[in-house]
């Protein structure tokens, strides 16, 4: 059987999702959190921050890239509080990169309060917004919540667990499992902080930095690529391949760094880079099986330099060419530029590297396999 023809068989059989299956386990996981969220809002005190009601879904079920099996949502709550200035690295080199502080504003008489509550001593800076007090005030919230999930759901059960930085909501029925993840965001521009604090030593308090998500303007360039790419183009059947070979090459190598090691991220980083730099033509529908060994090739380069840019920060071909800018704030584009390999062990890389070379010059064998 002809590559391309393994790859049709492969995606049919075991990668994706029918539309409607995905359609309908999301719009029930959107209702869940709903529910949740309009819960949450009893037990929470005054002067506390304020939680949105409409969570927005981001990842992979929201931007068409889902694979099975595992059903999992992904959701950003929006809080809001009396935010005197957030700052990025571009302004301060204290400030990691992809990280962001939050000053806190005057609420007196009650900023004493609000500060033990949820706030740490920024050393210099005031007071910070603490990711590490909000995602525990937040879980709190959504314990005390879950009765009222029980209540509005008959016949399903419920359990919480931490997924560092969200709040992992396990529902259950008829032994099939949803998992929503939550986590706490603070809007800025068209993009928000999340409550998960840098873990690298920094001359800043670790609890008052939160995490940057451009997800929402991730989830957008799918949609511009609908719009950009031919009908019918490959470039989500070829990221869901691959993700699905990751996800899966440690059932062929148990010990696989190619599914341990790497992120899913970086195969939906490489997808965009590629894309910015190829003609619409590349990615058409019968163009899958050169696109999916560029993507690989991508990886293996990146690997063997140990640099994966991010698509947006310090990425300033966005300023030259503005067709993938996306409503990102300008000012990310002048950010250092941010590697997502920083951190990862070199020995990881190498033996991901290596794996993917095989996977490269053996990709029939390796589709084989799977579709036993």
């Amino acid at each position: 059987m002809a590559t391309p023809q393994l790859l049709e068989d492969l995606y049919t059989r075991k990668v994706t999702f029918s539309d409607s299956e995905l359609l309908r386990d999301r719009e029930f996981a959107e209702r869940v959190v709903r529910t949740l969220l309009q819960a949450v809002q009893i037990h929470r005190r005054d002067g506390d921050p304020a939680i949105g009601r409409e969570p927005i879904g981001t990842g992979s079920s929201f931007e068409g890239v889902k694979v099975k099996p595992e059903l999992e949502f992904d959701f950003m709550v929006p809080i809001q509080t009396n935010v005197q200035q957030i700052v990025f690295c571009d302004t301060d080199p204290h400030v990691p990169s992809r990280f962001g502080i939050v000053k806190i504003g005057s609420q007196a008489p009650v900023q004493l309060q609000f500060n033990t509550k949820f706030c740490t001593d920024g050393r210099g800076y005031g007071f910070l917004l603490s990711a590490d007090k909000i995602r525990k005030w937040f879980q709190s919230l959504s314990d005390q919540a879950l009765p009222a999930l029980e209540k509005s759901f008959p016949g399903y059960t419920f359990r919480f667990q931490q997924h560092d930085p969200a709040r992992n909501l396990l529902v259950t029925k008829n032994k099939k499992e949803l998992n929503i993840d939550i986590v706490p965001a603070i809007e800025y521009e068209k993009a928000f902080l999340v409550a998960k604090q840098c873990s690298s030593e920094i001359n800043l308090p670790n609890e008052a930095t939160w995490r940057l998500s451009l997800s929402t303007s991730e989830r957008d360039f799918f949609e511009k690529m609908k719009r950009v790419l031919p009908c019918n183009s490959c470039h989500l059947k070829c990221l869901q391949i691959l993700k699905y070979l990751r996800e899966n090459d440690d059932q062929l190598r148990p010990s696989s760094h190619f599914t341990h090691g790497l992120r899913s991220y970086y195969l939906k980083t490489a997808l965009f880079h590629l894309v910015m730099e190829s003609p619409p033509k590349a990615w058409a529908a019968g163009c899958l099986e050169q696109r999916l060994r560029e993507m690989i090739k991508y990886l293996i380069d990146r690997l063997g330099e140990g640099n994966i840019p991010h698509i947006f920060l310090g990425n300033q071909r966005h300023l030259v060419n503005p067709q993938w800018r996306l409503g990102v704030p300008v000012k990310f584009f002048h950010h250092t530029k941010a590697n997502l390999l920083k951190g990862v062990k070199p020995d990881t890389m190498k033996q991901a590297r290596l794996r993917l070379i095989e996977i490269k010059d053996n990709l029939d064998e390796i589709l084989r396999q799977h579709l036993k």
